[in-house]
């Protein structure tokens, strides 16, 4: 059974942005074969940056519920978010959207090399792949350049 999920009216939302934290989750999902998926933004706070694919936690979703919702919507996945892995946490601070403040939570998610990835055109303008921190490009968000970095060296040790 799918839960309702309600959204804030934008007056609210914007209150909600300039007095509270906003749970968020960013996966690294790692296709067999290929390697790590990045996405360029479309929308703030990393528009037309590479980043992770993600989004905000709602409320009454459960944290496995939120990865399943996100690796969906973001790239048409299927997942099973009892493989996902915790890389770390990291607090994103921002001059936009009323000086937000996000908690994300970094994910390892594995997928095979026959699944299909399609990335969301409404979110991103541009998908690609790599497999060492060299090649995570400059303009990649520091949020998404702390988790690939994380990723890689954890990945050499």
């Amino acid at each position: 059974m799918q839960k309702e999920i309600k959204f804030a009216p934008t007056e609210t939302f914007e209150t909600m942005l300039e007095w509270g934290v906003m749970p968020t989750f960013d996966l690294i999902i790692k296709q067999e074969n290929k390697g790590i998926i990045i996405v360029k933004r479309k929308i703030s706070p990393y528009k037309n940056v590479w980043a992770l694919p993600g989004l905000r936690q709602y409320k009454g979703e459960k944290h496995k519920e939120t990865l399943e919702r996100i690796a969906n919507k973001e790239l048409a996945l299927k997942i099973n978010p009892k493989s996902a892995k915790i890389i770390d946490q990291y607090d994103g601070f921002f001059s936009t959207e009323h000086n937000r403040q996000d908690m994300s939570t970094g994910y390892l998610i594995e997928i095979s090399k026959n699944q299909t990835v399609n990335f969301n055109k409404e979110h991103f303008s541009a998908i690609k792949y790599i497999n060492h921190k060299e090649e995570i490009p400059k303009n990649t968000g520091a949020m998404y350049k702390f988790y690939l970095h994380k990723y890689f060296e954890g990945k050499e040790n």
